[in-house]
């Protein structure tokens, strides 16, 4: 299928802000991941909020003003096609529709990413990444009923990604005290397991230590909260039971390889990119 992404962008929009009517020449995708605005698309006014997904379809009206007090989130493509076969795959997408599995937010925000970078083939990696979030807006959409993918976690090494109630209880702990710095002696009190058939269980199903899915689970927890929140540091340590910013930058970097105010800059330096 031939097709071209024309810009990717993350943009805040405060309250007030928006866009005037306008006429769309090409295809937008517009992804709220914070906030909320009233749009019109065409004649049908839209009330916007957060994991709602625009799609605005070539010889589309559209204009949107922001409404709540912390303004608006989005991550937005827009790209170009006269391709017939794409065109066919694009009528199966609804204009609006929810993003409530985080399925596209983070292809998004991988497509901005890689325009900011611009390493090599940025192009070639955007545009395959628009066509697997077009998919899985085709298949949101009803278009197939199965669903796109499992989500990446640290699950990945457990058999076709199912897991035992076990890893189910412990995820939901994680999940409930990630806030705080609790011992894994607590976890496996509060779930009602022996500490040592817990730790040989995660090892067993997940393929990595207790300690160490605890703290991979972290990382990507601040990771997203990098990406999609405007949040500090600061605050990000505090939120995931860091005793201090310098503690949770020696964690990070051990992950990541660089330090978490290097890959804030990276990933909220650019507003939109142009290709």
């Amino acid at each position: 299928m031939d097709y071209k992404i024309t810009f990717s962008a993350r943009f805040h929009y405060r309250q007030g802000s928006g866009v005037t009517r306008h006429y769309h020449q090409d295809y937008q995708i517009q992804l709220v991941y914070e906030g909320t605005a009233e749009t019109h698309l065409n004649d049908e006014c839209i009330h916007l909020t957060a994991g709602n997904v625009l799609f605005l379809r070539k010889g589309s009206w559209h204009d949107f003003v922001v409404t709540s007090p912390e303004g608006m989130k989005t991550l937005e493509l827009k790209f170009v096609t006269e391709d017939e076969d794409m065109i066919r795959l694009l009528d199966h997408i609804k204009p609006l529709f929810r993003d409530d599995d985080r399925q596209l937010v983070n292809i998004f925000a991988r497509i901005v990413l890689e325009g900011q970078r611009k390493t090599l083939f940025y192009k070639e990696m955007s545009e395959a990444l628009l066509m697997q979030s077009l998919i899985a807006m085709c298949r949101i959409c009803g278009f197939l009923d199965k669903p796109v993918f499992e989500t990446e976690t640290a699950k990945a090494n457990s058999p076709k990604g199912n897991v035992s109630r076990i890893i189910e209880l412990v995820d939901d702990y994680i999940s409930r005290n990630i806030n705080r710095n609790f011992s894994l002696a607590e976890m496996a009190q509060d779930i009602g397991y022996n500490q040592d058939y817990l730790y040989r269980t995660i090892k067993k199903e997940i393929g990595i230590s207790a300690v160490q899915y605890v703290s991979r689970i972290r990382f990507e927890k601040a990771k997203l909260l990098i990406l999609h929140t405007e949040l500090s540091l600061t605050e990000i340590s505090w939120n995931l039971g860091f005793e201090d910013l310098q503690y949770f930058s020696r964690f990070f970097r051990k992950y990541a390889n660089i330090s978490p105010s290097e890959y804030c800059a990276s990933v909220r330096g650019t507003i939109r990119t142009d290709y």
